[in-house]
């Protein structure tokens, strides 16, 4: 897992180093060094900000955590994401810029819907899995989560 390191002092954000994000990945990590002003917040939500170079849109992805370190959500079409973090009532951060490199599919969208035909096979899939009793094996599949992450509350005993 590929960990983009950013420094905090006085609320400004910095990425460390020189790092660069693939775009369309889902494994980097920020690792956030907080100074002291940020003892106080247990919880915390780091904000990614965006733009498809495409459409011209702007996206932007809260994810809340503890610690210092949190996974990025992946981005696409973009050559930079802005990384930035608040909490309490409210304590905010600037953004630190980091550089993205472009990836294969960036050329077609990342959200299109499936067509008809391949949804209804899903959507049958998932059906038959459910109805044998273990529903927690359906959501698995559909997550693509290892089976020991699932907990029993939704149908797979560990």
């Amino acid at each position: 897992m590929p960990d983009i390191h950013i420094t905090v002092r006085d609320r400004i954000a910095q990425a460390d180093g020189d790092p660069e994000i693939v775009c369309g990945n889902s494994d980097y990590t920020a690792v956030f060094d907080f100074d002291a002003e940020w003892d106080a917040f247990r919880v915390k939500t780091v904000r990614a900000v965006w733009q498809d170079l495409v459409t011209r849109q702007f996206f932007h992805a809260d994810t809340l955590f503890t610690g210092n370190t949190v996974l990025l959500p992946p981005v696409w079409r973009t050559c930079q994401v802005l990384i930035g973090v608040y909490a309490g009532d409210i304590r905010t951060t600037t953004a630190a810029r980091v550089p993205c490199a472009g990836c294969i599919t960036d050329s077609e969208p990342h959200h299109d819907d499936p067509d008809d035909a391949l949804y209804r096979q899903l959507l049958e899939y998932l059906r038959k899995i459910a109805v044998t009793g273990r529903p927690g094996k359906a959501l698995m599949l559909a997550v693509n989560v290892p089976v020991s992450c699932v907990p029993e509350c939704i149908g797979e005993p560990s």
